[in-house]
């Protein structure tokens, strides 16, 4: 069932895209979420024991574990099923997206193509948040964004969600909700690096079957299994090397082009791994 649930999320993906429509960005909305944050704070948050961890278990794991009891009480029967099936879908995408970068960055490449660099700049800013001191710096923080980006908002979610189920995917992103406004805890930030450890490594394998396995694995190298470097920075590594020295167009923005190119790939091959263990029987769902 999973992968029927990630192969109809995908198809509806390809559909919002594909018709620009603002429908897909109200799917992937948070306001639910920090809607129903602000109602714990308005309800506990004057209470003693709502502090530190149990603040965050109420916060983002309880959601998780009431969609995980859900799936788990109503998972027999074909009504049932049909039912639990429409609903991995609609968790899958409004943890997904909510824009490729494709789109987001298209008055990027356009601000590049007419060699607009102020422009170029702000949108590159926009993108990354980051401020960038040289032309050089700037496409690689975009590069660098591209494969996180990718990676946070669509291959964790899917890794997850066969991990997990439908409440791992949903947890994972209720992680970076946090994470995006600064509001993580200690204890969700530590779940959210253990999560992201062990996902970001699982797509460096995808990036590397990909691109340039060699110039990866030496990125990478001595690093895969090293606890104290983050997915971010080992997928970083990896990815950046996958992607080799030459690129299919000689424009200042080759790179962000190769990057996006190589994720296209690598998306393919862990949705072929996904299928793979789902007729194995190795999925949770």
């Amino acid at each position: 069932m999973a992968l029927l649930a990630l192969v109809i999320a995908i198809l509806i993906e390809r559909y919002y895209h594909g018709n620009q429509s603002v429908a897909r960005d109200k799917l992937s909305s948070d306001n639910w979420y920090f809607s129903y944050l602000k109602f714990l704070d308005k309800s506990f948050g004057d209470k003693s024991w709502y502090r530190a961890w149990l603040k965050e278990v109420f916060e983002v794991i309880l959601p998780a574990v009431l969609v995980f009891i859900l799936f788990k009480l109503f998972d027999d029967g074909f009504v049932a099923s049909v039912i639990m099936l429409a609903l991995m879908v609609l968790i899958l995408v409004h943890t997904f997206g909510p824009q490729l970068p494709s789109k987001q960055l298209q008055g990027y490449f356009g601000a590049m193509e007419n060699d607009d660099s102020q422009a170029a700049y702000e949108y590159a800013k926009t993108y990354t948040g980051k401020e960038s001191d040289s032309e050089d710096t700037m496409i690689q923080d975009v590069t660098d964004s591209i494969f996180y980006n990718i990676e946070s908002q669509y291959f964790s979610v899917a890794i997850w969600f066969v991990l997990l189920g439908p409440a791992g995917a949903l947890l994972y992103r209720m992680l970076l909700w946090q994470q995006q406004e600064n509001k993580l805890g200690e204890f969700g930030q530590k779940i959210h690096y253990g999560m992201e450890w062990l996902a970001f490594r699982l797509s460096a394998l995808t990036y590397l079957l990909a691109g340039d396995m060699a110039q990866g694995i030496e990125h990478g190298k001595g690093k895969f299994f090293d606890l104290q470097v983050s997915g971010k920075e080992l997928l970083n590594l990896v990815a950046n090397g996958s992607m080799g020295g030459s690129y299919e167009d000689d424009s200042a923005c080759a790179a962000n082009h190769c990057a996006i190119s190589l994720s296209q790939r690598a998306g393919v091959i862990l949705f072929a791994i996904i299928a793979v263990a789902s007729f194995l029987g190795w999925t949770f769902v």
